[in-house]
């Protein structure tokens, strides 16, 4: 049989918000090709929790998961070698213990978007309604700058000091609400954080906006599988 040389990284799924008679999980294939053509094996990464309720990004599901539960989540992320919590309208609460037992236990984790909150969220922080349209201009390939800190991850891996994003989002954070993590990016118009990582870990980092639709941000992702793929030398 021949030896699997790839690292595994699950993305996480999301409830839909398309619900007739059934109840269904989402997961990006935009991530999914992103992660792959880069050298990874993808599967879907679904909760251990019984009950899974749409729910908006700012509400969170208010169910919390049992001990058994997140022994399941951590039994299930033990056999990957990487994680990404993906962008979309809805957030439950399997997604901040997903954060926080990657951190825990140092699995490399990539959070993009509604991803980039829950990473917040799970060490304590908080995210903010923002009605501007300025930060949710669906569509465009580029809506604003960002401004990237040099001594951090992120700009090590893009090496530039300023970056044209899309901005695909109504939840943003500034610097005060932001516990443990450094932050790397804001955008210069209204100071609002758009990366974030955590020192002495070997790769956690958050996105406000959507790599995987810009094809200058694929680094993003070869790095991300690069660390995840470590001890296979890929």
């Amino acid at each position: 049989m021949k030896k699997l040389n790839k690292p595994i990284i699950g993305i996480v799924g999301k409830p839909s918000m398309n619900i007739d008679m059934w109840h269904y999980m989402e997961i990006v294939d935009d991530i999914r090709f992103a992660l792959e053509k880069n050298g990874a094996l993808v599967i879907g990464l679904l909760p251990t929790d019984k009950k899974i309720d749409f729910k908006l990004d700012e509400e969170t599901d208010n169910y919390i998961l049992t001990n058994e539960e997140k022994e399941d989540l951590e039994n299930i992320l033990s056999k990957l070698d990487g994680v990404v919590l993906e962008g979309g309208l809805v957030s439950n609460q399997y997604e901040e213990e997903i954060a926080r037992i990657c951190i825990k236990k140092d699995i490399p984790i990539l959070g993009i978007c509604s991803g980039f909150n829950n990473l917040i969220r799970a060490l304590g922080g908080y995210v903010r309604m923002n009605s501007n349209i300025f930060h949710n201009q669906f569509g465009a390939k580029i809506a604003h700058e960002v401004n990237l800190i040099e001594n951090s991850k992120l700009f090590s891996i893009l090496k530039k000091k300023k970056l044209t994003v899309n901005s695909i989002h109504t939840y943003t954070a500034m610097e005060e609400d932001i516990k443990e993590y450094n932050i790397v990016a804001k955008c210069p118009v209204d100071n609002t954080v758009e990366a974030i990582e955590l020192e002495n870990k070997r790769f956690v980092m958050g996105i406000k906006w959507h790599p995987e639709l810009m094809e200058n941000m694929n680094i993003i992702f070869a790095e991300f599988v690069e660390e995840c793929g470590k001890k296979y030398n890929i």
